[in-house]
């Protein structure tokens, strides 16, 4: 993967503090797929200009060809533009967009991008809140660069005035409601919000195993202990990629005997539909595969 560049679908995305060079320092050498500079909630509202230029610094250190992507979160409203005027926007992969309930603050930072001469930039809006999850198609419209959504799923409780629980029943609508419709805008799917739990690894990786099942790819994550995790949930195994091929194959070979549809050996029903599925974990397993040779010296 390279900074200038998303990998086809990134898995773990770890935050560090903007204002924090030390851990800017070793963010990119975690294994996370991408690395987030933290402008906003990480950082005190004293220090925001210490860590735009602690950011910008950073930025500038990067390899052009190595390394995780790297995406900047600001902060909301106009200080957001504050932020990507202090930047080297040329290292960056993409932009979040924290809190966002409006199309018009989705079109400003189109703007800046586009008078950046950045066309590779991409824009992850975070849905936050009820305005921002019944906004999604007003914010798609704003700007072309939206490639996925991201769910925040703290700052959303309290939004409705829920309660956090281990089960996530507050944010379940949400949750459906967000990967629904990023496929009917036909976006990429989209990014799971951060664990807070950091040590509850085993809830992690239930976490992760709901949100993929629902169609999220991908998680934000806050320590660098999450991120093997994470990697694990959203890659195939090694038996997930067998018997997607060994159901492709199958499909087509009912497919020659003029048979629509086919029961495997292990009495896994085979149609249409399961074809595509199979042919889809195929798909990314060899972009994910691509991409890790592309990473070996």
């Amino acid at each position: 993967m390279t900074t200038n560049g998303c990998a086809v679908l990134p898995r773990s995305f770890l935050y560090a503090p903007g204002n924090r060079a030390d851990l800017l320092a070793k963010v990119g050498r975690c294994g996370a797929d991408a690395i987030v500079i933290d402008l906003e909630d990480a950082v005190p509202a004293g220090a925001k200009a210490e860590a735009r230029h602690a950011a910008a610094q950073f930025l500038q250190s990067l390899p052009t060809t190595a390394g995780p992507a790297a995406f900047v979160r600001i902060n909301a409203g106009p200080a957001g533009l504050d932020d990507l005027a202090a930047l080297p926007l040329g290292a960056l992969a993409g932009i979040r967009l924290p809190k966002l309930e409006d199309a018009e603050t989705v079109a400003a930072v189109d703007r800046v991008l586009q008078a950046a001469a950045a066309p590779h930039i991409v824009i992850h809006p975070i849905i936050e809140s009820v305005r921002g999850l019944y906004g999604m198609e007003q914010f798609v419209q704003a700007s072309r660069r939206i490639e996925r959504y991201i769910f925040g799923a703290g700052d959303y409780v309290r939004d409705i005035g829920a309660e956090a629980t281990p089960d996530r029943i507050a944010t379940l609508h949400a949750r459906a409601r967000i990967v629904a419709r990023s496929r009917l805008l036909g976006l990429k799917p989209p990014i799971a919000h951060v664990f807070s739990m950091i040590k509850d690894i085993a809830g992690l990786e239930e976490a992760c195993r709901v949100d993929r099942a629902m169609g999220f790819f991908g998680r934000s994550c806050i320590h660098p202990s999450q991120v093997a995790t994470v990697n694990a949930a959203f890659s195939y195994s090694a038996d997930d990629i067998e018997r997607a091929r060994r159901a492709v194959e199958a499909y087509a070979g009912a497919a020659r005997a003029g048979r629509g549809a086919i029961v495997l050996d292990d009495g896994t029903f085979i149609d249409e539909a399961g074809l595509k599925r199979a042919q889809r974990v195929l798909e990314v397993a060899a972009q994910q595969a691509g991409e890790a040779a592309h990473e070996q010296p």
